[in-house]
């Protein structure tokens, strides 16, 4: 049986990582949704990083964990996390 290889954006692995940790220091509702929210409006902002072999995914990671991308990375979430503080989408059970 083939092999199925896939184009994957490792920028969402790299928002992901970042993403609990920076919600919950800004003290925001955690549910799913408003992460879910919080993801999407910050990957947005970002450029997608598309790999597809496993050589190709280390080396673009080393390029990410530059300073730069890093600080690209976190002004994206908490830009993100500002408007789904302002306007969440849960339900009100979970405010």
């Amino acid at each position: 049986m083939a092999t199925i290889i896939r184009p994957k954006n490792i920028m969402e692995d790299l928002v992901e990582n970042k993403l609990g940790e920076l919600m919950r220091s800004a003290d925001m509702c955690c549910c799913e949704r408003c992460r879910a929210d919080t993801k999407a409006l910050a990957l947005n902002k970002l450029p997608p990083r598309y790999v597809v072999s496993v050589g190709g995914e280390v080396y673009s990671r080393f390029q990410e964990l530059s300073t730069q991308n890093q600080v690209n990375i976190t002004a994206a979430i908490m830009a993100a996390i500002r408007v789904v503080r302002q306007h969440p989408h849960h339900d009100a059970k979970y405010a």
